[in-house]
């Protein structure tokens, strides 16, 4: 029940006057009747008339008055219910977008999805004109474009100019204003100013992506008023940025953890030295979980001694060959203490925060250890750590016990293997044999249904349908043989290559395109620097056929543009555009989703990054960009 509201001074003077009310009434009819009969006899007829008359006159007007103002409020109070009502309406809507959006995003698989869904979120809770995300290179501090929404293709490519000439990070990074208009000086809008003004572009906010008190980058939201939004949907954009940047993190740590078995597992397969084996597996490790502080330490159950064999980040002691007391290095603690306890149970162990365990662990405060396992062997841990809190979870444990499981084989192995194999080419068969799968099977799959359809149509002398169905069936038919001769010449370069064939092979791969499919291609190919490895020749190749594969199957292009060159003395960058009809970030299976990141896997296979720039009916920009010191 609700408690009943305390009255107001208004309503008790409105009480404590009611009992006034019946005495003056009364008074004033004694004084009619008993009093001024005697004083005004002559007048008697006239003064009741009048004393009466303003009576009924003042109670009426008092009365009518009263039920005004009632009826006013309450048409004043059933519309402030209703602007309430409406409020509440837009809310609740804009709430389930946020619940829907975070569903999307909890679930997405990829990179790419978590970047389509981050370039609408502004357009869907706050109406924004246009959208990008920009992610920042912490190593070179400078900005990178991963996905527009909403924007022009001359805003876009004037965008990217100014990226690329380069936005000084940390000017965004302290900026504690986070919005700006068109002609506030920010360096957002540098040299656009005019143009973002015809556009109907006149203010932007900046969300930051934010996860473990690093900044990662912004989703830039543009809107055509000064003003922006209002600030409760501000909160929900930031909100769902907070969201974004943690799916972010999150696909890419699985995505590196993936990519860490898979090469820990081709390790196993190799030959190499016991130590560099150690060496290339722990590297592995560290890199997948983006980690700095690693060891492998190796058990002699003969002598019952860790031995140390190799390490990452923990200097001093851990440089011995031989673990032993008496080491003035606050992570032999650790690792020993951790290694041991790893050795007892025979289980991962994965520690959120060391300040929980007696030992100094110096700047270090999160850690993760795995006994190395081979059958009923022990042969050792796999020890990392960093020092940020938190970082390792116990719902880490799958990953992390596969990862040492394989750590465990390539040791165990190490001195087996006889043959090498390059990685390159068991990545680019599983590749070819997913999109084979993923194109060329379905494609069949479906030919074999159109054929029973057209079947049973002929049986049914249905032929008024049977020759549109005829000609589909032609048409998907040329599509497969399409597909096929692709497959073909991508298996055409899974053998051994030879460095300095990209610049020939980009132009064999853009005539054999222009030749199948009659487009206008030109290819504008900068000679690229001495000392590309094959393996980096072949991904740009396979990007750059991907790429020409999905102009064929979805631009509706007339022209086609290949351009390789050397941006900045240290990036090589790979860009094909299409003047075809362009797609939705936000619908990408409609248009070579799979292709896209298998694009994107092949470009972080080589340390680089892929950016994807597209509107509906502005064509489509895909930049692949590799760090040649990486070679």
């Amino acid at each position: 029940m609700n408690k009943p509201s305390s009255p107001t001074k208004s309503s008790i003077r409105l009480k404590q006057r009611r009992w006034a009310a019946p005495v003056l009434v009364f008074g004033l009819v004694g004084l009619s009747q008993l009093v001024l009969p005697s004083i005004i006899e002559p007048y008697r007829l006239w003064v009741t008339v009048v004393l009466y008359g303003i009576a009924g006159s003042a109670a009426a007007w008092v009365g009518l008055t009263w039920l005004d103002n009632q009826t006013r409020q309450q048409a004043q109070t059933e519309q402030e219910l209703q602007q309430v009502r409406q409020s509440l309406s837009a809310t609740q809507q804009q709430l389930l977008t946020v619940h829907d959006l975070g569903r999307e995003i909890a679930s997405a698989a990829d990179i790419q999805k978590v970047l389509e869904l981050a370039a609408r979120a502004p357009s869907q809770l706050a109406g924004a004109t246009g959208s990008t995300v920009i992610t920042i290179d912490n190593e070179r501090a400078r900005f990178k474009l991963d996905m527009a929404w909403g924007l022009s293709d001359t805003y876009l490519q004037r965008l990217r100019q100014r990226i690329d000439y380069g936005i000084p990070s940390d000017r965004c990074i302290n900026c504690k204003l986070l919005s700006a208009r068109v002609d506030s000086g920010c360096i957002m809008f540098g040299g656009l100013d005019e143009l973002a003004k015809q556009e109907g572009i006149h203010s932007l906010i900046c969300l930051p992506l934010t996860r473990n008190n690093r900044c990662e980058g912004f989703i830039n939201a543009y809107f055509p008023s000064a003003d922006g939004p209002p600030p409760e949907q501000v909160q929900l954009l930031n909100i769902v940025a907070t969201e974004i940047a943690a799916a972010l993190d999150s696909v890419r740590l699985r995505a590196n953890q993936k990519a860490t078995l898979y090469v820990i597992e081709r390790l196993t397969e190799t030959r190499h030295s016991l130590n560099e084996l150690l060496q290339q597996t722990l590297e592995a490790a560290l890199k997948g979980w983006g980690v700095a502080h690693g060891a492998i330490l190796l058990y002699n159950e003969t002598d019952a001694a860790w031995h140390h064999w190799t390490q990452k980040g923990l200097e001093n002691g851990l440089t011995q060959s031989r673990f032993g007391p008496g080491q003035d290095n606050p992570y032999w603690d650790m690792a020993l203490h951790l290694a041991d306890k790893a050795r007892q149970s025979r289980q991962p162990l994965l520690i959120p925060n060391l300040s929980a365990y007696p030992i100094n662990s110096n700047d270090l405060h999160s850690a993760a250890v795995a006994p190395l396992v081979a059958g009923q062997s022990l042969m050792g841990v796999l020890l990392m750590a960093t020092p940020r809190p938190d970082f390792f979870q116990p719902g880490q444990t799958p990953y992390f016990t596969a990862i040492a499981h394989q750590a465990a084989l390539a040791v165990s192995n190490a001195h087996l293997h006889t043959q090498v194999q390059e990685m390159a080419i068991l990545e680019e068969r599983y590749r070819l044999s997913r999109e084979i799968h993923d194109g060329l099977a379905q494609t069949l799959s479906f030919l074999g249904w159109h054929f029973d359809h057209l079947k049973t149509l002929l049986d049914k002398q249905k032929y008024d349908q049977l020759t549109g169905q005829l000609d589909h069936g032609q048409q998907m038919v040329r599509e497969a043989y399409m597909d096929v001769r692709e497959a073909i010449d991508g298996l055409r370069l899974e053998g051994p290559r030879t460095g300095g064939r990209l610049v020939a092979d980009l132009e064999q791969c853009a005539a054999d395109f222009q030749d199948r499919t009659g487009l206008d291609i030109t290819v504008e190919a900068i000679p690229v620097p001495e000392g590309l490895s094959p393996e980096t020749e072949l991904q740009l190749l396979r990007i750059a056929q991907e790429a020409l594969a999905n102009v064929r199957k979805h631009a509706n292009a007339s022209q086609v543009w290949i351009r390789l060159q050397q941006q900045a003395g240290d990036h090589l960058s790979l860009t094909i555009t299409d003047d075809g009809d362009g797609f939705n970030p936000a619908a990408p299976k409609s248009r070579g989703h799979i292709g896209m990141s298998t694009m994107r896997e092949r470009a972080q296979s080589q340390h680089g990054e892929l950016a994807i720039v597209t509107a509906p009916q502005h064509g489509t920009q895909i930049t692949v960009t590799i760090p040649l010191e990486e070679e």
